[in-house]
């Protein structure tokens, strides 16, 4: 669990001082344990409602590096916001009810030590092809250093709005590199001591406005199970819209038969060579899997076939070693994504 925006509804009529000092009194609550601050006024809506946003791992530890999958942590960090609120009698009398606007569940995916997130490339792509196959005018964006064209964070939406206010997506992104831009050195040095497994983690965001439900009451609000509620559907989205290797199989597959028709007209010139060939179509070439399904379709003489997946595998080897991307076993990785974020489980 990461973070929630809720709407505070106010009465009507009321003094924009007193929704402001309100605002103060919110964005200054720390939890009980460790005195962390962990929420946020995002801003006073035209009618006069305070939207805030909550977020779980700060309120535990500071930062959105500790890692939340308890419903029950989850329930503790609502029960003593409104017990923090409305404690105060005046506050309470102001506040008619909470709607629950968005809710943001990240899954983790650990990698090897040796890899980093910009060794994900082909991976990031291949989610977006099958994005784009399971949501009609789906737009992926990425931010990337253009200076050693790393990618950092990738955003896949179903209706082509990237930003703060879309109503579904799904947000890949450095972990690392995410806390590194937003905190100074000491505040960094002393997460990444503490979280020795933040380099390694690939987060996959899925974040929803949510419509249709029943505004709360504070108690209702304060142990109303949002983690429980949601986390199911959500863990669904993602396995759905980027994992599903029905859609990954026949990407594959297509590749393979494109590249087949490329590899037969190239094979006709005089002095062909795979090097040459792989190079030429580096950007289409998204793993070492749809050459070797290509070199089956095109060529059917069984030594000629087997010299040539030696000469491929050579080259991609030293391609995927130079570039530090992943190319030998892209699929394999896709297939590890899938069992960690399908063996994600709630605790109690």
């Amino acid at each position: 669990m990461d973070t929630i925006e809720i709407r505070l509804n106010l009465k009507k009529g009321l003094e924009f001082d007193t929704i402001n000092q309100l605002r103060t009194v919110i964005t200054s609550l720390t939890s009980k344990k460790g005195g962390y601050r962990y929420c946020d006024v995002l801003e006073i809506s035209p009618k006069g409602n305070l939207i805030v946003k909550i977020s779980y791992p700060r309120y535990f530890a500071g930062t959105n590096a500790f890692l939340i999958g308890s419903r029950n942590d989850c329930i503790k960090v609502q029960t003593d916001f409104i017990n923090s609120i409305f404690s105060d009698v005046y506050w309470a009398s102001i506040i008619e009810d909470i709607t629950l606007t968005r809710v943001d569940i990240p899954f983790t995916y650990w990698m090897k030590q040796d890899e980093s997130f910009a060794s994900y490339q082909n991976i990031f792509y291949i989610f977006a092809f099958v994005y784009a196959r399971k949501k009609e005018n789906a737009r992926t964006k990425a931010y990337m250093d253009l200076q050693n064209r790393n990618f950092e964070t990738l955003i896949y939406s179903p209706n082509g709005c990237v930003g703060k206010g879309a109503n579904n997506k799904l947000e890949v992104y450095n972990q690392a590199l995410n806390l590194r831009n937003k905190l100074e050195d000491e505040a960094w040095y002393n997460v990444v001591n503490t979280y020795e497994d933040l380099p390694t983690r690939i987060r996959m965001e899925v974040s929803k406005r949510i419509r249709r439900r029943k505004n709360f009451s504070p108690n209702e609000f304060a142990t109303f199970d949002i983690l429980g509620t949601y986390f199911e559907e959500y863990k669904r989205y993602v396995l759905d819209n980027v994992l599903d290797f029905n859609v990954i199989d026949k990407l594959y597959n297509n590749w393979a038969y494109e590249l087949s028709l490329k590899l037969s007209e190239a094979r006709k010139i005089k002095g062909f060579n795979y090097g040459k060939f792989f190079y030429q179509n580096q950007p289409i070439i998204y793993d070492y899997e749809i050459v070797r399904r290509a070199l089956g379709i095109g060529i059917d003489n069984i030594n000629t076939r087997e010299n040539a997946i030696t000469r491929v595998r050579q080259v991609l080897i030293q391609y995927e070693n130079t570039h530090n991307i992943i190319l030998m076993d892209v699929y394999g990785t896709l297939k590890k994504i899938e069992a960690q974020i399908k063996t994600t489980y709630l605790l109690d």
